[in-house]
């Protein structure tokens, strides 16, 4: 191939093997630290969950010998649903394949994998944001207040006898985390950060840049009965929760390459089909900004 650049001389060019990859969100699922699984059992489309309903009252103490009081037994049952089905088809002619300098189906089968993966975690944060419990801090998030901010959420969980070891923030948050560590600056740990851009564990919480909470005001997600529901994340500035009561289930349907009838060339296509679940709206606390 040739290109004319004057009337008298020519360059060659060439197409580079190396493709640009697309901007996608940051992975925010990781399972057993952001999310858990334990409830995947098979390839079932629904899982009973079997949620203990027992008091949180303290027992009273009574002398040795004492006959003992029963309590009912009490639980309830809860349903994840793995009606969420996340398709996505890419077309690659075979022209392409033959033109192109890289392995064009390796190249479409990963953006493909990472359109999934997106939409997968658009969903599941929607379902975290929908079944956890909003705090009353509406108080927008700066450096000055983002330390008391963040205490203050670990203690009305703890409160409630939850465990939090997440909080994904958005990156206005996460900024006002970074610029607050500069303001307070503890050595060591601050050198970390202004090294990596990361926070890793602050005050026994796992603290993650969730990007995904920026650039779009809503989520979508299936709920049980098939109904779409739409989440306004538009103001979320963090949720803090238990990630062992947040369950996630991955079932892939399909992950193949296939021949077209209607081009001559294949077809990229995978299927993935998930349930997200809170499993107690107590141990998620989502923190929102004031109008």
């Amino acid at each position: 191939m040739a290109l004319t650049v004057s009337s008298n001389a020519t360059v060659a060019t060439g197409m580079s093997p190396v493709v640009e990859g697309a901007l996608y969100a940051d992975p925010i699922w990781i399972d057993g630290v952001t999310f858990s699984s334990k409830h995947q059992i098979g390839n079932a489309g629904q899982i009973q969950v079997v949620v203990s309903e027992a008091s949180a009252s303290a027992l009273e103490p009574k002398l040795p010998g004492s006959d003992f009081t029963d309590t009912e037994y009490s639980n309830k049952v809860v349903d994840i649903n793995c009606n969420n089905a996340f398709l996505e088809s890419s077309k690659v002619p075979n022209y392409f394949g033959a033109a192109m300098p890289i392995n064009v189906l390796a190249n479409k089968s990963f953006e493909v994998t990472e359109k999934v993966r997106v939409g997968r975690q658009s969903s599941a944060l929607a379902v975290l944001v929908k079944g956890g419990t909003a705090s009353s801090n509406t108080t927008a998030v700066t450096a000055e207040n983002v330390k008391a901010t963040f205490i203050g959420m670990r203690k009305d969980l703890r409160k409630n006898h939850v465990h939090p070891d997440v909080c994904f923030c958005s990156v206005d948050a996460y900024s006002a985390i970074l610029e607050f560590a500069g303001k307070d600056f503890i050595p060591m740990y601050n050198d970390d950060i202004a090294r990596s851009g990361r926070v890793g564990l602050w005050e026994g919480v796992l603290v993650v840049e969730c990007d995904s909470l920026d650039g779009v005001s809503t989520y979508k997600y299936l709920d049980a009965s098939g109904t779409a529901q739409s989440v306004d994340i538009s103001d979320i500035e963090m949720v803090m929760f238990d990630h062992e009561k947040f369950s996630l289930i991955d079932r892939l349907d399909s992950l193949r390459i296939v021949a077209s009838e209607h081009f001559n060339g294949s077809k990229v296509q995978e299927e993935l089909s998930c349930g997200f679940l809170v499993t107690n709206s107590k141990a998620v606390l989502v923190k929102k900004k004031g109008a």
